[in-house]
């Protein structure tokens, strides 16, 4: 039998075992069609050893994909194993952390804790910040700022300090599910934030005496800080958060490497001292934060650093009528906006989008495809349509 024969017998054979597994998918169609490109080119050489080869691609190509199917969707993966997409999607989140994206050596079956911290310049150092997965910054007033701080992948002993809630921390930290913790707030925003999110809003006020320490070296009201593990310990929550965003096999597949332009810096113009500075840091392929008057520190970790920086720009939400003048709120459910990226030393424009207040933001490109971040920590830095966003 000669080569080009052999070709078509083994395609024959290639096209039948899939369709006994019943593989009709897209991604499936497109594997046969290159098994079936490598069948021509191999069938069209003189070299003597090419009909050993093509057996060797169709039995590989077809035996080994119909030895995994298992049934509805996708082969099965080996056990706790990160699998990386086809071509340029998402990574598939299997046996890695939800909040991160980084592989995860033991399944993270707790629910995430989110502590509300004050970034006032006396709030600073702030403790246990290093180990958060995500961080929120959401302007308050004119010329201050609050961070959302959700702690999944690591927990540390001791957050803080801790301060009140604020209407659009519902929005932010309602799509993990989880714990919030505070030193409560106005009554109509614990109303608020207790009728629309679903979390288990355990605030200060809220729990037995003890779950939150005093620290007397620190001046009120900046001297409360939280302590993720008893606050696992009261609630009812069980169940690991969903990820948050959409992230990519490693930097280099991520969007802003692919698409992005070079950047040294960004500074949001909060106002005041919370003007904040992300400088990209090569040596160590990530971004570390200032505040106007001081690098940003952590108490015995050095300086705060993420992996990935959004700028999320959105239009004042004026809905709550309750809501003091002074009081700064961002219109970020049932709406979108832009967002700029800032991944490995480059950055790329994109847009975002969220449904009702315990759905997830929704990032893209401008042409619609999913905004791929970095496996790694996460902020956000949430700004008003109004604020001055230099990049450098």
């Amino acid at each position: 039998m000669g080569p080009g024969r052999l070709a078509q017998v083994c395609w024959t054979a290639t096209t039948g075992l899939w369709s006994l597994a019943g593989r009709t998918t897209d991604r499936e169609a497109r594997r046969m069609n290159r098994i079936r490109r490598a069948l021509q080119w191999l069938s069209g050489r003189r070299a003597r050893l090419v009909p050993a080869a093509v057996v060797v691609v169709a039995l590989v190509a077809a035996g080994v994909g119909f030895s995994l199917w298992r049934g509805d969707d996708e082969p099965v993966p080996p056990a706790g194993t990160p699998t990386a997409p086809a071509g340029e999607g998402p990574v598939d989140m299997a046996g890695r952390a939800p909040l991160t994206g980084v592989p995860a050596k033991d399944a993270l079956k707790r629910p995430a804790v989110t502590v509300k911290i004050s970034n006032t310049p006396d709030a600073h150092p702030q403790r246990g910040l290093g180990d958060a997965d995500i961080v929120f910054v959401e302007p308050i007033t004119g010329g201050t700022t609050r961070l959302a701080a959700i702690f999944h992948s690591k927990l540390p002993a001791q957050v803080g300090p801790v301060r009140s809630l604020r209407p659009m921390d519902a929005a932010l930290i309602g799509p993990t599910k989880g714990i919030i913790a505070d030193t409560m707030a106005d009554r109509w925003v614990l109303e608020y934030v207790d009728r629309v999110a679903d979390l288990d809003n355990l605030g200060s006020l809220r729990v037995p005496s003890g779950t939150y320490r005093l620290d007397d070296t620190r001046r009120a009201p900046n001297h409360v800080f939280a302590r993720p593990g008893e606050l696992l310990r009261l609630s009812d929550r069980k169940a690991p958060p969903s990820p948050y965003f959409s992230y990519a096999a490693g930097l280099n597949q991520s969007t802003a490497q692919r698409s992005g332009t070079r950047a040294a810096s960004v500074t949001i113009a909060y106002g005041g001292s919370a003007t904040a500075t992300w400088t990209y840091d090569a040596a160590s392929h990530r971004w570390v934060r200032a505040e106007k008057w001081s690098p940003h520190l952590i108490e015995g970790n050095g300086q705060v650093a993420a992996d990935n920086i959004v700028v999320l720009t959105a239009q004042r939400d004026t809905s709550f009528p309750k809501a003091k003048p002074t009081m700064t709120i961002l219109d970020v459910f049932d709406a979108s906006g832009t967002l700029k990226l800032f991944t490995g030393g480059k950055v790329v424009s994109g847009r975002w989008s969220k449904g009702a207040v315990n759905e997830p933001f929704e990032f893209t490109t401008a042409d619609g495809k999913p905004l791929l971040l970095t496996p790694g920590t996460t902020w956000i830095e949430c700004a008003l349509t109004t604020m001055p966003v230099q990049v450098r």
